[in-house]
């Protein structure tokens, strides 16, 4: 057979001709061990199984999978050329047979044809162009296997492995999308024009563009280079019976419709050359021959150099229809069997010139212009050189640049590899032992020209030996085996792998954790067993059989999954553990949670005693709740990502004899999502395993921190210590378990530490809380234990003097704050001496020392403490007046003890807790109630038994019998506060509360004694408080920390000439509500610190307001202080006026309750600096107070009198001296924080003047004008005052998620009439009102309050009086002033309060003090006057004593 045979049997092999694949079963180099084995020691193994292999290859032995090495598959793009098959042949056989990695090749089409292992070696062709579009698909899925079940087919590969790069772009630095740039392949390839060598021979001119080009050379060309002919157009047109008759040409018709496209058939159908009118010069003038032209898919720049070199050849593009590549191997072998003349444009690597090489059919080059970057630049578009299929395309479109007519360049081949491949191979997803090789053999893989023509020309020769027994496949194969070593030259060094299981079942860890497995559940039966058999016992009876129980069905459960995590992991066992686990510690936790909350009820109660006894119902209920909970999201795993057994790889050492590295893979529990993890922390299915640690550390830690602070009860009367030290052990096995999931390496060592854990965490609860109670169980009892009587004891109690007058002008959580801190204090005093807190109730603490173990030394103990909390408790509320105010530290501790019997026992029924009784509690409480401020009063009991202890010297008798109606007359006893001088040496009680160190830097602690000083201190906290508040609003510089003020405003307000009186305006504009403000307020409240240079002036300005004030009875910076605190409970009063019923709907019910209060309050609750205003107007209204009346001080002073035109001179005085203050330039930073512009500054003063202005009571003009505002402010009807004060004041905002703007709509309807201007007249009449209340705030307060201002004020009139500044005496209308004062200023005052509406539910507290106080003034007014005149009489007298006493001295000193 000829050449041409051969050329056709490897291009286009008839299906009659095919030999089934010898390399299907096992792969190449399996195919041919015994050639190996001749010169090289080397096993093959079968190839590993891909995607186009049917599910039962591998059971048949076609080839074998690999499920633990399980590479992603990877896809080779194969195209329509010999070459481009070799490689990626060879690639296949690289990574299938040598590495275990799936391997197919990629057609472009819905075929495996082309694949090396095709069962029955088919053969076809790839795509010539799909690739550059699809190069991106498979980076969308990585593993091209995903798309096999899609309704439509879609190419899918990880790399090209040939491509003519510089022949189709005409640069190599082109990089496709999805791509990395081009990396050589190693060899080189040319593509020209070719003629055949006979026909070169016959005209040897032919070989060259200039034999070729011209119009003189048209008719050669066309009569030289016929056009081929189909085998159907054969029939049809050349033979006049279709080809019926055999003849030299054609044995007989096509039998098909891909015959019939066929130009040669080996036998069959031997190709026909034939001339057309196209090659009749003659007939047609623009006659050609023909050549044959690539299809329009591949690159050629044929027709560009044949016209503009003017050559006349034309392809017709026949190719395009007649099968591509194929049909110019069947055009090829049709002119050589057929000796016709044929001109091709084709590349020198491949089949057609291996196999005619030497022939005369061997292709000989065209010789064309020399190639110049000129000519290479100018080349078209290869894709645009067929046209457009509407045929609109023109002829630069298709001819180009006349200057790229030149020669191809010799081209260096490249393989394209996508981006993704990097990924597949490298999949950080996948253990690094499971990387594939793919990756790094692509990149490495090379193969040259002449070794690819090897490869074509052994196909050439033994073809022509044998033409069925050898194909290209088998050529391939040939050389790969006789090139093996340069084949694994490619694989990297760590590859290929083999994964061997490991069994550590037999490892010491597994070992020894099994044990520990096995005895925690030995343990757990044996304790269920003694649980029943001793639950009658005490300890028992109180710990509650029913609660231990489930202590310890839990903790079994537990250490059963411990022993699952030590057997061989499976599917089962990893879903048992995941339950058991789970299930037991939910168990077990719950009701040890339930147990502890409820000792630490007792705790924060007060009821240390009293012992536990859990409602059954309550604790099977939260435990049923919390495992059905656990047992939810156990069910919700189970179903979307059941634990199963997984495995952990790693790259362990090399077998000697196969030279394979081999990868240990160890089993473990993991999840089906998570094959090669169990990382909780990262692992996307580890969350799985995060939730079964966090929902155990959800339980686990609150329970601990509760257990922590209820540590205070007594271990005898609960169990909380060894309960808190179980939990402690679970937190650490918690932290531990956790810590290894997520950073341990070794995940099966991992389940038997696991194990381990467990188990010890099991063992460990067991006997630190079980064992003991069953050591100490005691006898068996019946029925419900009885109280004890405790004989030897001690009883303490303790309360604070002054007490319910001080917390009756606070607010409540500040009372709070204050009783909290002394109880702490008192607490931990009673924890040093070993005092048994019984209870609180209000300010009164009560203890007892000799409960509930007895000791000889109770009296003893009991007396410590009592001197420790009386050295302690007052130093402590001297450093509570910088946070609760002035007379703190006046509050005065009282000490009730007694000693001797007293039965203590659990009071059943709601809130049960621990009680004592009998006559030595209630003896006790007589001693209290009997006893002095800052003393310590004993029984004569208790008194006896310090003195049997010697310490007599403690007692002082006290100088008079009381007598009582329950005992009669006794002496009772002092115990002396020095006793414990020395003794007593914890820290100081209150370091940590509240107070912080920048406080006593604050305070000079040298001048506490001074209580001027300690006002100044509390005001400047107060104001320093208020300023934040102001500089969170502004939110300018001033909203970050540490900021020192704006800019100052330089400039005074007042004018030359002008008096405050004459600034006094009916209506003060205030600004509109700023919802962005307030929230930026809320919002940054909490970051704001003030510049310590605005502190320091802070503190200097309110001291020299302090030294302003005169040291009058009365009106002095104490009662300034007090408005103070009085203003600042009433503006915080009127802030909660509304409660307000908090809903779902977050920052919108924020911002609706914020603007509702604005509303509701007129703007005055709703801007800072109204608020400081206010509170400023409070310290200084009494500036300079020359302690008598304006018609006094216009006498003594004609020229204040003058100054101020005789009208609210005290008053405008105070204003004018306070406000020169402020200005002054030392203050500069001070007022720029308070307002940081002219407007600002402006308001600000006008808030101050009419605050001020309003506190004269005795300008009858004044209040004239202040009762017309008021009146057009707030003018209703009689009939309707109650209702709508009613309303008013029980008014309450409900903001809830689904009905906020409703609600507020209704809520600001009620002055929705009213406009801006009223708004502002009612804002500006309820702060004037506002401070006249806090001016005389004493009248409206508790009865103590009220009698020691009252006095005080009698004392200053008094004074005056004596001292010739007044004309009568106060004592002569004391009684009868305060009652009118009463009825005609103070109740009328409080009544408008209430009406005004901005004070809610608690307006009406003034008016009832108010009317109360009236009341009790009636009833003892007259004798409280009398002695209150013999108290100011005996003062005076004693001052004026003391004046004579230091004027003689004076004297004497003088002479």
């Amino acid at each position: 057979m000829g050449s041409f045979q051969v050329a056709w049997a490897v291009l286009e092999e008839p299906a009659q001709l095919l030999h089934k694949n010898p390399y299907y079963q096992g792969g190449c180099l399996h195919r041919m061990q015994e050639k190996i084995s001749v010169y090289r020691n080397f096993t093959a193994k079968s190839r590993v199984c891909n995607s186009n292999d049917p599910p039962e290859a591998a059971s048949m032995g076609f080839c074998h999978a690999s499920p633990l090495l399980d590479y992603t598959e990877i896809r080779i793009a194969s195209q329509s050329w010999e070459t481009n098959y070799i490689s990626a042949w060879l690639l296949q056989i690289i990574l299938s047979e040598l590495l275990e990695v799936p391997t197919t090749l990629e057609m472009g089409k819905e075929s495996s044809a082309l694949d090396f292992y095709n069962p029955d070696a088919d053969f076809g062709f790839g795509g010539g162009d799909f690739y550059y579009g699809e190069v991106t698909k498979a980076a969308e899925v990585k593993d091209c296997r995903k798309l096999k079940d899609e309704a439509e087919y879609q190419p899918c590969f990880h790399m090209v492995p040939e491509v003519w790069w510089g022949a189709r772009f005409g640069s190599t630095s082109l990089r496709l999308p999805g791509a990395e740039p081009p990396m050589e392949l190693g060899a080189l390839g040319y593509q020209s024009f070719w003629v055949v060598k006979f026909t070169a021979q016959n005209d040897s001119s032919l070989v060259s563009y200039l034999g070729l080009q011209g119009e003189e050379n048209r008719r050669k060309l066309a009569e030289t280079f016929k056009r081929p002919t189909t085998w159907k157009q054969y029939c049809q047109e050349e033979t006049t019976d279709n080809c019926a008759k055999p003849d030299d040409t054609a044995t007989g018709p096509p039998t098909n419709e891909e015959e019939e496209n066929f130009f040669f058939v080996p036998g069959q159908y031997n190709g026909y050359f034939r001339y057309t009118d196209k090659n009749d010069c003659d007939v047609n003038p623009n006659c050609t021959g023909f050549f044959a032209d690539f299809p329009c898919g591949w690159a050629s720049f044929a027709n560009q150099q044949l016209h503009h070199l003017g050559i006349a050849l034309e392809s017709d593009n026949p190719l395009d229809e007649a099968g591509g590549f194929a049909g110019m191997g069947q055009i090829y072998a049709a002119a050589n069997a057929t000796k016709s003349n044929l001109l091709v444009y084709w590349f020198d690597l491949g089949i057609l010139h291996q196999s005619f090489m030497g022939t005369e059919f061997e292709p000989t080059r065209v010789v064309l212009p020399e190639p110049t970057q000129e000519c290479l630049d100018a080349r078209i578009d290869p894709t645009k050189r067929c046209g457009k299929r509407d045929g609109t395309s023109t002829p630069e479109e298709l001819y180009g640049d006349p200057a790229g007519t030149c020669a191809a360049t010799t081209v260096s081949l490249k393989k394209v590899v996508g981006t993704v491949l990097y990924d597949v191979a490298f999949d950080p997803e996948i253990p690094e032992a499971l990387w594939s090789p793919a990756y790094d053999v692509i990149h490495n893989f090379q193969i040259s020209g002449p070794q690819l023509g090897a490869i074509l020309q052994w196909v050439s020769r033994r073809m022509e030996a044998d033409l069925y027994g050898l194909t290209l496949r088998e050529a391939t194969c040939e050389w790969a085996v006789e090139n093996l070593d340069l084949l694994q030259s490619f694989i990297p060094e760590s590859h290929p792998r083999v994964v061997q299981d490991e069994d550590i079942t037999d490892h010491p860890l597994f070992m020894i954790a099994s044990i520990f497995a096995s005895a925690a559940v030995i343990l757990v039966l044996v304790c269920l067993v003694v649980t029943y058999v001793k639950k009658n016992t005490k300890v028992l009876y109180y710990t509650q059989p029913e609660f231990m129980t489930l202590f310890l069905v839990g903790l079994g459960l537990a250490a059963i999954g411990a022993i699952f995590m030590v057997v061989p992991p499976s599917d089962a066992s990893c879903g048992t553990i995941a339950w058991t686990v789970n299930l037991g510690y939910a168990v077990h936790l719950f009701p040890m949670l339930v147990r502890i909350n409820a000792i630490n009820n007792l705790a924060t109660s007060g009821k240390q005693m009293q012992r536990v006894r859990l409602k059954l119902g309550h604790l099977y209920a939260v435990t049923f709740v919390g495992v059905l909970a656990v047992g939810a999201y156990l069910v919700a795993w189970t179903l979307v990502d059941p634990p199963r057994e997984a495995f952990q790889y790693e790259v362990t050492s090399k077998d000697a004899t196969t030279g394979d590295t081999i990868i240990t893979a160890y089993d473990y529990c993991g999840t089906p999502s998570s094959t090669y993890s169990l990382d909780s922390a990262i692992s996307s299915s580890g969350v799985w395993y995060f939730v079964s640690y966090a929902w155990r550390a959800l339980v686990i830690l609150p329970a601990g921190m509760i257990a922590f602070v209820s540590l205070r009860v007594r271990e005898d009367m609960n169990d909380t210590r060894p309960m808190s030290f179980v939990l402690f052990v679970h937190v650490i096995v918690l932290v531990i378990a956790a810590t290894l999931a997520t950073f341990g390496d070794h995940r099966s060592d991992l389940m038997g530490y696991a194990s381990l854990l467990v188990s010890i965490d099991a063992i460990l609860s067991i006997a630190v809380y079980i064992v003991p109670k069953f050591l100490h169980s005691g006898d068996d009892f019946d029925g419900e234990p009885l109280p004890d009587v405790f004989v030897s004891t001690t009883v303490v109690l303790t309360d604070i003097v002054g007490f319910t007058a001080w917390s009756s002008v606070r607010e409540p959580v500040h009372v709070f704050k204050f009783l909290e801190e002394c109880y702490e204090c008192v607490d931990s005093i009673a924890d040093k001496y070993k005092i048994f807190k019984v209870e609180t109730v209000g300010e009164s603490w009560v203890g007892a020392s000799g409960i509930p173990e007895p000791r000889i030394d109770h009296a003893l103990c009991a007396a410590k403490f009592a001197l420790g909390c009386m050295k302690k408790i007052p130093r402590l509320m001297k450093r509570q007046e910088i946070k609760f105010g002035p007379d703190t530290g006046d509050l005065s501790l009282r000490i009730g003890m007694h000693s001797g019997t007293v039965t203590g026992g659990f009071m059943k029924g709601k809130g049960q807790r621990f009680q004592i009784f009998g006559d030595a509690s209630n003896y006790a409480k007589l001693m209290l109630s009997t006893g002095l401020g800052d003393h310590i009063q004993l029984s004569e009991a208790t008194a006896n038994e310090l003195t049997k202890i010697g310490k007599k010297r403690w007692i002082t008798e006290r100088d008079r019998k009381l007598v009582t109606e329950e005992k009669g007359e006794i002496q009772t006893f002092f115990l002396t506060r020095g006793s414990l001088d020395g003794d007593y040496s914890t820290r100081e009680c209150g370091s940590s509360f509240g107070g912080s160190d920048d406080e006593d830097e604050l305070l000079d602690v040298s001048a506490l004694s001074d209580s001027k000083q300690r006002w100044i201190q509390w005001n400047v906290e107060t104001f320093k408080e208020m300023l934040k508040d102001i500089v969170a609003r502004r939110g300018l510089p001033g909203g970050l920390p540490g900021f020192s003020g704006m800019e100052a405003p330089d400039f005074d307000l007042r004018k030359k000439g002008d008096m405050p009186l004459d600034e006094v305006v009916e209506i003060i504009e205030l600004p509109d509500f700023d919802k962005k403000a307030a929230r930026r307020q809320r919002e940054t409240i909490e970051m704001v610190e003030l510049s310590p240079l605005v502190v320091d002036q802070l503190k200097e300005f309110i001291t020299g307001i302090a030294e302003m004030y005169n040291d009058n009875p009365f009106h002095n910076f104490a009662h300034a202080s007090y408005v103070v605190m009085a203003v600042i409970k009433y503006m915080n009063r009127i802030k909660a006026a509304n409660e307000i019923d908090v809903g779902n709907d977050g920052e919108r019910f924020r911002t609706c309750t914020m603007v509702t209060i604005h509303k509701h309050t007129f703007g005055v609750a709703s801007d800072p600096l109204t608020l400081f205003a206010c509170v400023f107007s409070a310290l200084i209204h009494d500036v300079n107070h020359p302690g008598v009346p304006n018609q006094q001080l216009m006498q003594e002073n004609e020229e204040a009198g003058a100054r101020y035109k005789s009208r609210s001179v005290a008053e405008q005085r105070s204003l004018d001296q306070s406000w020169d203050l402020l200005m002054q330039s030392r203050f500069k930073l001070l007022r720029s924080t308070i307002c940081g512009n002219e407007t600002e500054l402006a308001r600000f003063r006008q808030l101050v003047i009419n605050s001020v202005m309003a506190t004269d009571l005795g300008d009858s003009e004044l209040k004239a004008l202040r009762n017309a505002r008021w009146e057009k402010a707030f003018a209703i009807t009689a009939s309707s005052t109650d209702s709508t004060t009613s309303e008013r004041s029980s008014a309450k905002v409900s903001v809830r998620s689904s009905g906020i703007q409703e609600t507020f709509d209704d809520e600001v309807a009620k002055g929705a009439n009213d406009s801006q201007e009223d708004i502002n007249r009612k804002a500006t009449i309820v702060i004037e009102h506002l401070l006249q209340a806090a001016d005389v705030a004493h009248m409206s307060q508790h009865w103590a309050i009220y009698r020691k201002w009252n006095e005080r004020l009698f004392r200053e009139c008094y004074k005056a009086y004596r001292e010739g500044r007044a004309e009568t005496n106060p004592a002569d209308n004391w009684y009868k002033g305060e009652i009118g004062f009463f009825d005609f200023y103070i109740i009328p005052l409080s009544k408008k309060l209430r009406d005004c509406g901005v004070f809610g539910p608690t307006s009406d507290e003034n008016l009832n003090y108010a009317t109360n106080n009236r009341n009790q003034w009636e009833r003892e007014g007259v004798s409280i006057t009398e002695n209150m005149l013999k108290a100011a009489e005996h003062e005076y007298r004693l001052s004026i004593g003391m004046q004579k006493q230091e004027q003689s001295v004076a004297h004497h000193l003088g002479e």
